[in-house]
């Protein structure tokens, strides 16, 4: 048998992916191994180099039934992106547990500032009938409760959801990586949370490509912009105006270059539009428009 072949513990040693987990992928999504003796599975070094990739991107928040029928070049390419637009493109985040409150408001530079916080969840659910809109949140929990995250599931059913743990039991563990939670083991820097949030594609709002308001709306809401709004709100729907029109000039122009401005462009005005629907929804600028 060849010496680049590795036993199912001798793999789960390399990549940090479990022996029962390596088993259940190959139940659900026919990861087979290079070969078998009798019970004994083996895996190549080309496997075991892919499952490593794989648990990297499954650090990082990616859940597995997007990633396990991925090729090796693309799951590199996820691993270790040329560019990291994500930032400029989050959504508007809330935090859950005094934990994270405080690791954010210790933190020396604070790169996502959250838009909503509460000690507990039990702070949360007291809140509802006056929630915030919000794109992901990011909880803190003692112990990895599935129920707990079911509870804070039907109070925001379309936020992505970051899961800060102490403690876990493997099963449980094992269950929330294959339902494409993001996770982070407890203690750990405000940084830490940030890259997560980060790397958690669907935290970012689908702004990123569809507009909020038309050139009609963004017209009103600059004539509408009142004393009580002051200049700003008109001023940033000038702006978000002026990006939507270099974005669609940077098309026009057709190079690779072009594309990758453009894109950059409009996850600048995404995020702009996200602050602009705040100010709008406050001072009610669009109830008059037709």
């Amino acid at each position: 048998m060849s010496a680049d072949l590795y036993k199912i513990g001798a793999v789960a040693k390399r990549t940090g992916v479990s022996p029962e987990c390596l088993r259940a992928w190959e139940r659900r999504y026919g990861l087979e191994p290079a070969q078998r003796a009798g019970r004994t599975r083996f895996y190549s070094a080309e496997q075991v180099d892919r499952l490593t990739s794989i648990k990297g991107l499954l650090d990082q928040g990616h859940p597995i039934s997007q990633i396990i029928g991925l090729d090796s070049a693309e799951l590199e390419r996820r691993l270790h992106p040329p560019r990291l637009r994500s930032q400029s493109r989050r959504g508007r985040i809330g935090v859950i547990g005094s934990q994270l409150i405080h690791a954010y408001r210790t933190a020396e530079r604070a790169r996502i500032k959250p838009s909503a916080e509460w000690a507990t969840l039990a702070d949360l659910e007291a809140d509802q009938g006056a929630l915030p809109q919000l794109d992901g949140i990011v909880v803190y929990l003692p112990s990895l409760e599935p129920q707990r995250i079911e509870q804070l599931e039907d109070i925001y059913p379309s936020a992505r959801i970051v899961v800060a743990f102490r403690y876990a039991t493997a099963a449980d563990l094992e269950g929330f990586r294959e339902d494409g939670y993001a996770l982070l083991r407890w203690p750990a820097h405000w940084e830490a949370v940030e890259d997560l949030v980060v790397a958690s594609q669907s935290l970012l709002p689908a702004a990123a490509a569809e507009r909020i308001y038309s050139d009609e709306e963004l017209s009103h809401i600059r004539l509408a912009a009142s004393s009580a709004a002051g200049e700003c709100c008109g001023d940033l729907a000038e702006l978000v105006g002026t990006l939507n029109d270099f974005a669609a000039h940077a098309r026009r122009c057709g190079s690779e270059d072009h594309a990758l401005v453009e894109e950059d462009v409009q996850a600048a005005r995404a995020q702009l539009e996200l602050s602009l629907q705040t100010l709008v929804e406050k001072y009610g600028l669009l109830v008059t428009a037709n």
